[in-house]
């Protein structure tokens, strides 16, 4: 859809349309001014010009009674050749655009000036023709006006009734339509040329001295009013639009022959001729500007593709640059939260361990001691089985039987309990690994239980849910070059993340019977490659937000509760820092299983710690 100031902009330019218009009064403002355009003619007496004593006077006269034929030839051959140029750039435009419309207008003007080339080969005697000149060049020139006229209009014609997309592209559609009018025209000439008699076309004594020249005046008016514009306005265009300025001078030359013209090469005639020139230049001079205005459109059209091109870049710049600000922002932010996080986990088991090792040093000789004491208490009931009331009032008050059977209970609880403290301090200093930031060997299998020894608490069942099911199915791993404390932070975030996702499933389930799980996969998948799967069988992940997962402060837990940084570091550890790979996929259950492949000596990580 074309708008109207676009439209606007499909016009030949006013100045130009003013100049046509002087063109066509030109002539006849120099006529008035007493200038003559008619071609000489002799009326020297025919002996006398045959005398061979007059030779000279006799190639005179030759010369003069052909100046007439010699201009109508040249005015002729001149519109021709401006229709031959015009089709050619028409087609050129199709072959360009594929646009279907101006190679037949174009056509449309070539067959029109080839009805004149006919006619004037046929005034020239170069072809076959029986009439005179005297009537073969005005009638013909009134036939050809006539024919130019109609198909024209019926070449435009065709697309104000049809719809041209049909024919789109169609260059065998093309050729037809050029047969079938150059047919046409040349069966007209070969008619007329090959006719012994022909109409009277002038009458110099009338007003209207050639009255077979008031159609296609008749109908150059109509199609410059009617239906030209309504051309112009279904496809606007500079060559459509120089198709209803081609009218003026096409009428100019028309009012010349119908009410000047009286003889053969006489001043308006030859007026006529010239502006025909001029009608033929419009419709040229609108196709040239059409390319002029296509090719400005198209350096917009660059200039605009440029800045786009350059403001898509600069734009794609400042998103790369802040995403590696995001990423460096979050790589400090993690470094420095695991840094604290270790020094301090560091610090409390250090402060533990030295007691609790106090505790669970001693709870030996403790329960050594209280067996010692327990043995002389059941050697004084042996040799004293009958004790004082007194002392029988105290052993039944402290119910010494119990105390006997429960000690020993509670000794080895407190061993128990003693290992377990110092199991959790192991884990924690193990997590923490500050002793092992560099690369080096790690066990896998160790850092996983370690990180769940530390989660145990998350896993255990609540008052009103029941505990989750940890499921491990290790395979035989080697020892894995890694940065064992970073790893073990990747498998803390995505432990933590399925403990999330499980207690939210938990609360949703409207009491549903489903065991919270999950699995824990290791597997040797090649010579130098481990694989390491987490599983659960919580809600899963939703569409909406699976491309967003690994981006930097990207979360979905409440303010306070998640930073967004857990599988965006996770991603850094395992990508960029051991070479490895991490992605995630749906279950068969609807929960989400994701799975960490890392080779078991990384070049790139060899190299960076070498």
């Amino acid at each position: 859809m074309v708008t109207t100031s676009t439209q606007q902009k499909l016009k030949l330019p006013v100045q130009l349309i003013w100049t046509i218009g002087l063109i066509c009064l030109l002539p006849s403002a120099l006529n008035l001014l007493g200038v003559s355009f008619a071609s000489s003619q002799t009326s020297r007496n025919v002996e006398v010009i045959c005398n061979p004593a007059n030779l000279k006077l006799f190639q005179k006269v030759i010369y003069q009674s052909l100046e007439g034929s010699f201009v109508h030839t040249i005015l002729e051959w001149s519109a021709v050749c401006t229709a031959i140029f015009t089709v050619i750039l028409a087609f050129a435009h199709f072959y360009i655009k594929s646009d279907i419309i101006t190679p037949i207008i174009g056509v449309t003007l070539l067959c029109a000036g080839l009805i004149d080339a006919f006619h004037t080969l046929a005034a020239d005697r170069l072809i076959e023709a029986v009439a005179d000149n005297s009537q073969l060049i005005p009638f013909t020139w009134a036939v050809c006006r006539l024919s130019n006229v109609l198909v024209t209009i019926i070449g435009v014609s065709i697309f104000l009734i049809s719809k041209p997309k049909r024919w789109e592209g169609s260059f065998s559609f093309i050729i037809a339509v050029t047969l079938g009018f150059g047919l046409f025209c040349y069966s007209i000439i070969t008619i007329c040329a090959t006719s012994k008699t022909l109409p009277q076309t002038i009458f110099p004594n009338s007003i209207i001295t050639r009255p077979w020249d008031i159609i296609p005046l008749i109908l150059f008016l109509v199609a410059g009013i009617l239906i030209y514009p309504r051309f112009w306005r279904k496809y606007p265009s500079l060559f459509s639009h120089a198709l209803i300025v081609s009218t003026i001078p096409n009428v100019a030359t028309q009012l010349h022959m119908v009410f000047g013209s009286t003889a053969l090469f006489d001043n308006h005639f030859n007026i006529a001729h010239f502006l025909k020139i001029i009608a033929y230049l419009v419709p040229l001079a609108g196709l040239i500007l059409d390319y002029i205005y296509a090719h400005s459109q198209l350096l917009i059209a660059l200039k605009e593709a440029q800045l786009y091109t350059e403001a898509r870049e600069n734009a794609q710049l400042a998103q790369y640059r802040l995403s590696q600000l995001q990423q460096t922002q979050a790589q400090i932010i993690q470094t420095a939260k695991m840094s604290s996080l270790g020094q301090l986990v560091a610090g409390v088991a250090h402060e533990i361990n030295n007691p609790v090792n106090f505790i669970y040093g001693n709870l030996k000789h403790i329960d050594e001691y209280t067996q010692n004491l327990l043995q002389l208490v059941m050697a004084y009931q042996q040799h004293y089985p009958n004790p004082p009331a007194s002392l029988q009032q105290l052993l039944n008050s402290i119910e010494l039987d119990f105390i006997v059977q429960d000690l020993g209970k509670i000794l080895q609880s407190m061993q128990v309990g003693t290992e377990r403290i110092r199991d959790i301090i192991v884990s924690l200093r193990n997590f923490s690994r500050l002793d092992e930031a560099s690369f080096k060997k790690a066990d896998i299998h160790s850092g996983i239980d370690n990180t769940l020894i530390i989660l145990d608490h998350r896993l255990q069942p609540k008052a009103d849910t029941t505990g989750i099911k940890i499921i491990k199915e290790y395979g035989q791993l080697p020892l894995v070059q890694c940065y064992a404390r970073e790893l073990n932070q990747v498998f803390m975030n995505i432990l933590t993340n399925a403990i999330d996702v499980l207690e939210e499933s938990a609360e949703t389930t409207n009491g549903q019977h489903k065991i919270p799980s999950i699995w824990i996969q290791t597997q040797l998948m090649s010579d130098d490659l481990v694989s390491i799967s987490i599983a659960d069988n919580g809600g899963g992940i939703p569409e909406e937000i699976r491309l967003k997962l690994f981006d930097a402060f990207f979360t979905t837990k409440p303010i306070g509760k998640g930073t967004g940084l857990g599988l965006f570091v996770s991603y850094q550890i395992i990508v960029e820092k051991h070479g490895g790979n991490i992605w995630y996929h749906s279950t068969s259950d609807g929960g989400t299983k994701f799975v960490i492949e890392i080779p078991i000596h990384s070049e790139n990580d060899v190299v960076e710690s070498g």
